[in-house]
């Protein structure tokens, strides 16, 4: 949590500033873009932060350092192909729009995405080895160095879309080479060994997570994509500006969900399974229920200690948006809970079902009522992924260990009889 914390308060941080002081078109600009750069950071956690969760405490627990060294050998070669995605596609814009701000955006996401990833990687790398600690303070020095720097930049007047990325990237570089010297990285052959080993293990489960986590970015980010198409750049910053009031409870839900990957894979092997998954339902779902009520009763005055008035017209919506986070905390568990099981491909089955939901009627609703629209189809797309991972979770652990709510005493008493 104080990781989780201080990382995303600096980043939370400069989304409020950016909202505050940019011109609507730009901060939208910014929104639409971000949204292309997290897809390419899905595919980045599918090939090697998630397997790196599964395997670490399993196959790779007697050579942890070298393993992590091969993960680095793998995210040079994703992030070089990733800063050329983002390249293409801001020249596909300068040629389409030449006077629009797009380009000069993904340009710099495409020069700071290597590092961003790193410390990305590097913080779910601490967690993968039982120290959160380590992240914790890697977080508090990323913040102080981020807030610094915004700061300098607003100061100087000097504060852009591309300068904000550039203290992104700049805090998230030192932050990574400390915190990889306290975890010990080591550089193994880049040929054999664990390398060799690595890059088998990752792929096989890799190439379902990529499509799991492709179908998972899909429902949420179409919105950012898609709405400044009907309602104009400044509708899709009003939209961003929105969201950004649930970062901090969406950002440690998402730490916490990487801390229950490792444990439910333990809990496998010492026969807990089912008790650590209602456990962490009761961790995750108290917090944002309390966030909802926050948000609900005191949106305008949020809204306008925020944005210094901006997008106020909008405020009631976070009555609605405010139950998002609610929604994602009891996806996050269900999905760490699959992939624990080792079983990626049940979840792009669902991630097919949430993908179609969000694509569909979610993009409708936005047509229709536009932000609205666009808080109605990602909360019921987020509701329909929850009850379809629960239904697959349940027949996934009755055809391996017994039901997954019953009471483990009873489960035993059962296994006695039979």
């Amino acid at each position: 949590m104080a990781d989780q914390g201080l990382f995303a308060t600096s980043n939370f941080a400069l989304n409020i500033l950016l909202a505050r002081w940019l011109p609507p078109t730009e901060y939208g600009a910014f929104g639409l873009a971000f949204a292309v750069f997290t897809f390419v950071g899905c595919l980045h956690a599918a090939t090697l932060t998630e397997p790196m969760l599964v395997f670490s405490p399993r196959r790779y627990k007697e050579c942890v350092s070298e393993y992590l060294g091969a993960l680095v050998y793998g995210h040079i070669g994703f992030a070089t192909l990733g800063s050329l995605a983002l390249l293409v596609t801001g020249l596909v814009f300068a040629y389409w729009d030449p006077s629009s701000t797009l380009p000069s955006v993904f340009f710099a996401l495409a020069l700071t995405e290597p590092f961003i990833h790193l410390l990305w990687m590097m913080r779910r790398a601490c967690y993968a080895r039982f120290e959160p600690q380590l992240a914790a303070w890697g977080g508090a020095w990323y913040m102080v160095m981020m807030l610094v720097g915004a700061f300098m930049l607003y100061r100087y007047g000097w504060l852009s879309t591309s300068t904000a990325l550039g203290v992104m990237a700049i805090s998230s570089l030192v932050v990574s080479l400390w915190l990889g010297v306290r975890l010990g990285v080591k550089a193994p052959p880049l040929r054999g060994g664990v390398t060799g080993e690595a890059l088998k293990s990752h792929w096989e489960y890799g190439r379902w997570s990529v499509g799991n986590r492709a179908l998972y970015w899909l429902p949420t980010n179409v919105y950012y994509l898609i709405l400044p198409v009907w309602g104009g750049l400044e509708a899709g910053a009003a939209f961003k500006a929105l969201m950004n009031l649930l970062m901090p409870m969406l950002q440690a839900t998402t730490a916490l969900s990487a801390l229950l990957l490792p444990t439910f894979v333990q809990a496998r092997e010492q026969d807990s399974f089912g008790s650590s998954v209602r456990s962490a339902f009761g961790l995750l779902l108290i917090a944002p229920i309390l966030y909802w009520v926050l948000l609900g009763l005191f949106h305008e005055t949020m809204i306008n200690l925020a944005y210094g008035g901006r997008y106020a017209a909008h405020a009631d919506l976070l009555w609605l948006l405010g139950l998002l986070p609610i929604a994602m905390a009891a996806n996050e568990v269900l999905s760490q809970a699959i992939r624990s099981l080792e079983r990626p491909e049940w979840l792009f089955r669902v991630y097919v079902v949430y993908a179609v939901v969000g694509g569909t009627l979610g993009v409708w609703c936005m047509y229709l009522w536009l932000i609205a629209g666009a808080g109605i189809g990602i909360l019921f797309s987020r509701i329909v992924l929850a009850v379809s991972m629960a239904i697959m979770l349940l027949v996934l652990h009755r055809r391996s260990r017994g039901d997954l709510f019953s009471a483990p005493t009873s489960r035993k008493a059962s296994d006695s009889g039979s």
